[in-house]
């Protein structure tokens, strides 16, 4: 978390800045209370008028110093959770595809919302806090000893008792906190699971039976953090309890010194003022600390999550010279069922290649060997003769478009160029060419697209889906089912679209394309299971 501290130092230094000069006349003040009843029982009118006015003063600047600590501890907290939360982004962004997908969304959700703010309110919040109780407490306890070092000593020594109940229950506060948010990253992943297949649980009427397993998640993770809370009301009642009954002491010794003679009606005003502001920090500091004790496993993992991986890129394949060669190529997602056994094809630069067979039988497979997501368990895949482990990502140079039509709630521009910048005229041309005519106009391209594209039809989808890849201009286009769950009409006119495009190496798997159509491609495998 140091890096998120350094970045947002300046907000840092001038909250503790404003902080010590607030208690400084918070503390301040205090005299000037004593002052005023001591002139006031001694009719001094002017002396007391004078310390009134002081007082006064001391009040104005102790509020408008607080004020200015807030503004800049609030800067500091939120310049760190924004820089946290956009290295939480990028982390998820850093990871290859397949690592990416070992985790559910929800848990990604859980960590840049849940974890990222349970961050923000426990450790970044809390360190200017605690800079102003500790800043009380030295200043407070400094004028207790101009004041009279008996008091501050019995004050100093009993108040200070609550301080040691976080550290002796501090593996306890840890592994609470740790199983809350395991149990909301979990609750997450589910939440976002079941409303990803919203359409599923109501067309086969389940709605009954997946709230019931919500409650039931639901109910864990609620678990976890009452009791997360119920250990932090019980460290706080001992703190509390603690707290007062050496509240009471004190209070019990400055009576005896004004009994005594050694202190006068104003001294033992200020004393209970000072010990009034001494017992509230301390025991806000238990809390705090307890606070920051339990955050410190959470700040670990978050870490270790945004953390860049060390090691460098090796080299970006950046284009293909003369052709792509897959050579005896074994490849199974466990060692004792391979998808694709001694499976080899060869395709020139320019050339088009669709890859046919039934559903499970190693089409996809073979392009996501291709696309890098996996390494061969034998035989080997080759760019130009050079084996394609050496790249450590092929995106540079090819597109790859799937059977689900991916769409951002965003507009028709921006999901056409992917927030570069393309001119208008070019994406009109393209949607005209791609038979988009209704959305070949500059309004619709301001259009918002619903999430997914709920507001499209499939073939609307898949064919502004196409009209991306093709405007991403790469060397080698991968299309993934692109017939599917189309109708026959719509299907015959992406073929034809697809048959219509030139100078890219193009690899179509399906296992529905018209066979009176498969002709016009340079080779055509048909696939097996274990091919």
């Amino acid at each position: 978390m140091n890096q998120y501290h350094r970045k947002n130092r300046a907000c840092y230094a001038g909250a503790l800045i404003c902080i010590l000069i607030s208690t400084l006349f918070a503390v301040g003040l205090q005299f000037f209370k004593g002052a005023v009843l001591d002139y006031a029982v001694a009719g001094q009118q002017r002396e007391t008028y004078r310390s009134a006015a002081f007082l006064i003063l001391f009040i104005l600047c102790e509020v408008l110093f607080y004020f200015f600590y807030r503004r800049f501890g609030a800067g500091y907290a939120v310049g760190c959770t924004k820089g946290l939360k956009h290295d939480i982004f990028a982390g998820i962004l850093r990871k290859n595809y397949v690592d990416y997908k070992t985790r559910q969304q929800g848990e990604y959700i859980s960590i840049y919302n849940n974890e990222a703010d349970m961050i923000r309110s426990r450790r970044f919040e809390m360190l200017p806090l605690l800079w102003e109780i500790l800043f009380k407490i030295i200043l407070v306890s400094a004028a207790l000893f101009l004041l009279d070092w008996r008091i501050a000593l019995i004050t100093i020594t009993l108040l200070t008792t609550p301080l040691y109940i976080p550290k002796l229950i501090e593996k306890t506060l840890q592994r609470v906190q740790g199983e809350y948010l395991s149990a909301l990253e979990q609750n997450l992943a589910k939440v976002n699971d079941w409303l990803s297949g919203f359409e599923i649980i109501k067309n086969f009427s389940v709605e009954r039976k997946i709230l019931t397993l919500f409650d039931e998640e639901n109910d864990t993770s609620m678990e976890k953090l009452l009791k997360d809370k119920q250990l932090g009301a019980v460290s706080q009642l001992i703190t509390a309890l603690i707290s007062y009954l050496s509240y009471f002491i004190v209070l019990a010794c400055a009576a005896w010194l004004v009994l005594n003679g050694a202190f006068s009606a104003g001294d033992f005003f200020v004393a209970i003022g000072m010990i009034d502001q001494l017992s509230y920090p301390l025991i806000s500091l238990a809390e705090i600390i307890r606070q920051l004790v339990a955050i410190q496993p959470a700040c670990r993992a978050m870490e270790k999550f945004v953390e860049p991986a060390g090691e460098q890129r090796k080299s970006v394949l950046s284009g293909v010279d003369y052709d792509i060669s897959f050579q005896n190529v074994t490849f199974g997602y466990d060692a004792q069922h391979p998808v694709l056994k001694d499976f080899s094809f060869r395709i020139q630069k320019g050339g088009r290649c669709l890859l046919q067979g039934p559903s499970g039988c190693g089409k996809t497979t073979a392009v996501n060997l291709l696309l890098r997501y996996y390494n061969v368990s034998n035989g080997s895949i080759t760019v130009d003769d050079t084996p394609i482990e050496q790249y450590d990502s092929v995106y540079d140079c090819m597109t790859v478009v799937r059977q689900e039509a991916v769409l951002f709630h965003d507009t028709l521009r921006s999901n056409l160029t992917m927030y570069r910048d393309i001119p208008d005229k070019r994406l009109l041309d393209m949607l005209n060419k791609l038979g988009l005519e209704k959305f070949s106009s500059k309004a619709s391209l301001d259009a918002v697209i619903s999430e997914n594209g709920a507001n499209l039809s499939g073939g609307e989808k898949k064919r502004i889906c196409l009209a991306r890849a093709l405007l991403r201009d790469t060397e080698v286009l991968i299309l993934d089912e692109p017939l599917a769950n189309l109708d026959d009409k719509t299907a015959g006119k992406i073929e034809d679209l697809l048959l219509s495009i030139t100078g890219k190496t193009m690899i179509v798997v399906s296992h529905q394309f018209t066979e009176s159509k498969v002709g016009a491609f340079d080779q055509v495998l048909r696939f097996a299971g274990g091919s």
